[in-house]
């Protein structure tokens, strides 16, 4: 029933995009860490930790709920985060997933409106990494591939996922 949603991330732009079992995903506390000592977004954007208003326990009750995510890989987070968007919608109205949740960095903004009210609350997601996931351990066994450009350069990816129940 969802398999449909990957080759629909595929049309929307998306360069992978890989149906699996959440038991699948990883989870490390170092993640969080990465999270909070290693970017700089933290405590900037309504979508990053410790802004999130769902902490981590509340975000692990609602995790075991869900049995598939379809991971996708974005070649930028704007597109990813529109793919996401568009796969939980559709994964709602067309396969019954009603509690479907995309999973990207947020980018929706120039600038986060932070700390005034968020500009788009009905879009915004938190990315995988904010709520503890390691996005290089969940991805690593599902061959995703690495790609270069015509000068052997890596082209940069960005992932996300939806959850279904």
């Amino acid at each position: 029933m969802y398999e449909s949603l990957c080759g629909r991330a595929i049309e929307l732009g998306a360069l992978e995009a890989k149906l699996i079992d959440t038991g699948r995903i990883v989870f490390d506390p170092r993640s969080f860490l990465k999270c909070r000592f290693g970017c700089n977004r933290w405590g900037r954007y309504w979508t990053c930790p410790p802004n999130l208003s769902l902490g981590p326990e509340e975000f692990m009750k609602a995790f075991d709920r869900y049995r598939k995510a379809i991971i996708i890989k974005a070649p930028d987070p704007r597109t990813g985060q529109e793919i996401g968007l568009a796969v939980e919608k559709e994964a709602m109205m067309a396969c019954g997933s009603m509690f479907a949740f995309s999973m990207f960095l947020c980018v929706l903004c120039e600038k986060c409106a932070f700390p005034a009210p968020c500009l788009h609350p009905h879009e915004a997601r938190p990315s995988m990494d904010a709520y503890g996931i390691d996005i290089g351990k969940t991805i690593e066994p599902l061959g995703f591939t690495v790609q270069f450009d015509g000068e052997g350069k890596l082209l940069p990816a960005w992932y996300g996922m939806v959850l279904l129940d």
